[in-house]
């Protein structure tokens, strides 16, 4: 199991920094007055890039310091005591994490299923298991606090007040879907056009969106 574990985790880490250094500048494709707004999505995007590398790198390290200690026959420092008070810490933590950040739905799905994975491997009496489950969950969860306290940062967002809403590549409903936006995502407006606004998000694509389907903080 843990071999399988490192192995998509290098896997994973190696997508993650493909697509850093292989995306394209969305401002060579964007008219030059929206220049500058296309560049601050492409640093937030690095940015967003940069942490999850970092999260990954972290869990490929910890899942390798796992496969260690098996290998060696090694029961661990970790006492079940600590286990199940880290576990229910981070339970916490990504409950937390949901309330700050709803629209990172599949994130927030995927914290809570390493946190059950966690529980699983306690009554099982896997305590250095049930540590190495709970601090990938931990570790999401505090990508999404962090991504949730940037936005509370910023005055003018606004949210997907709708059930979804397509980003499309210009002010109109016959432009191109760029991309469906979820309920309560936040977006950072720059400009407006016709009842059309110019849209950054956190860590994904601009485009526009109708000012109809937005909601206040």
């Amino acid at each position: 199991m843990a071999v399988c574990i490192v192995a998509g985790l290098a896997f994973a880490l190696g997508c993650a920094q493909t697509a850093e250094l292989h995306g394209d500048p969305p401002e060579a494709r964007t008219p030059n007055r929206d220049a500058a707004i296309y560049r601050a999505a492409q640093d937030a995007r690095t940015a967003s890039l940069e942490r999850e590398v970092a999260r990954l790198e972290a869990d490929l390290n910890q899942a390798e310091e796992a496969m260690v200690t098996i290998e060696s026959g090694l029961r661990g420092p970790h006492s079940r005591a600590d286990a199940v008070s880290t576990v229910a810490d981070v339970r916490i933590a990504i409950e937390r994490a949901a309330r700050l950040a709803p629209w990172r739905g599949d994130d927030i799905e995927r914290a809570r299923a390493k946190i059950a994975e966690a529980e699983r491997q306690l009554r099982a009496g896997h305590s250095g298991s049930a540590l190495f489950f709970a601090s990938r969950a931990d570790r999401i969860a505090e990508a999404l606090s962090e991504e949730a306290e940037q936005v509370a940062r910023v005055p003018a967002a606004r949210f997907i007040g709708a059930s979804r809403a397509n980003l499309r590549s210009g002010p109109s409903k016959h432009e191109r879907v760029l991309t469906v936006l979820p309920t309560s995502t936040p977006v950072f407006p720059e400009r407006s056009e016709d009842g059309w606004l110019l849209v950054r998000t956190p860590s994904g694509p601009v485009g526009w969106v109708h000012d109809s389907v937005l909601a206040a903080r």
